[in-house]
């Protein structure tokens, strides 16, 4: 009978939830409660995984159902495991579901009468791997809700904070790597040739390298020679990363990973406007244009 008796009351919460989505009205929200994301920022290498969790703020007041729905980029992280194991959430509508290829994470579920009133509450915790260097926004998406106890489906989400993470190359393990042509690894360069210079010890036997588009890879135990330097031409536009390891002593080292930024194609065509006018008197005229770019994503 107990099995029964909680199997009764499960069906009764998944039909509020659905009801409170899906037939009834919303009031108009008190805006009092927030969904945001810790740790908001921090600092990961391409290769490895860190986890944030998803928080719920029901600003003072009982809740007995949510929906959080989140995007990242699925360029440059991916989803290993969302975890329902720490979460405040007691019935699931359905497990948290994932989309490393549309960058996507959805939770939906609800609490038992009379809800939570928290200020910290777990919904999901989420470990990413990294993937590619930049900057990466995880979002709380406008179409997620926060149900208030309250037999009406109140929305109650007034707030939303997101996370965001810079990604970046691993530490050097092998020759320090510089770079004339593209010194500053952040920034985007029209230089389509590019040169890579390191230092060669007088007990360097020699040294294995590859430039590729993977962020972090190891190249094979083929030594280039004992030069310290290596010249590309003529890079297509996008980031492409340089990888070299020295040998000594018979064994081959550490990796070190160094990216470039190629970007020769102009920006979109644009029109400038002048205020007030083309023809004007006024000594300090407002011009003002709007561009992308393709490539730099500006």
């Amino acid at each position: 009978m107990k099995f029964l008796s909680f199997s009764w009351r499960k069906l009764v919460l998944l039909f509020f939830f659905v009801s409170a989505i899906l037939f009834l009205k919303p009031t108009l929200a008190l805006g009092q409660g927030s969904i945001y994301i810790g740790p908001p920022t921090g600092t990961f290498t391409v290769g490895s995984t860190f986890t944030v969790s998803v928080y719920l703020n029901t600003g003072g007041q009982f809740i007995n159902a949510i929906e959080a729905n989140l995007s990242f980029p699925p360029d440059k992280l991916q989803v290993v495991s969302p975890t329902a194991g720490k979460s405040f959430i007691q019935v699931w509508v359905n497990q948290p579901t994932y989309s490393n290829a549309e960058g996507t994470l959805k939770f939906q579920g609800a609490i038992p009468t009379p809800g939570i009133n928290t200020q910290a509450g777990v919904i999901s915790t989420i470990t990413f791997r990294v993937k590619s260097t930049g900057v990466a926004s995880l979002r709380v998406l406008d179409t997620s809700r926060v149900l208030l106890n309250d037999g009406r489906g109140t929305d109650v989400l007034g707030q939303t904070a997101n996370g965001i993470y810079t990604l970046i190359l691993p530490p050097p393990a092998g020759p320090i790597i510089a770079s004339p042509t593209h010194p500053d690894q952040e920034k985007w360069y029209a230089a389509k040739n590019a040169v890579f210079r390191w230092e060669a010890t007088p007990d360097t036997q020699g040294f294995s390298y590859v430039l590729n588009d993977f962020p972090v890879d190891d190249p094979d135990d083929i030594s280039e020679g004992s030069r310290g330097i290596a010249r590309y031409e003529n890079l297509s536009d996008g980031i492409h990363y340089f990888h070299i390891k020295s040998l000594r002593a018979g064994s081959w080292g550490g990796v070190t990973h160094y990216g470039v930024k190629v970007d020769a194609t102009p920006p979109a065509a644009f029109n400038i406007e002048i205020s007030p006018s083309d023809y004007t008197s006024n000594r300090r005229p407002i011009i003002s244009f709007e561009t992308t770019d393709q490539v730099s994503s500006v």
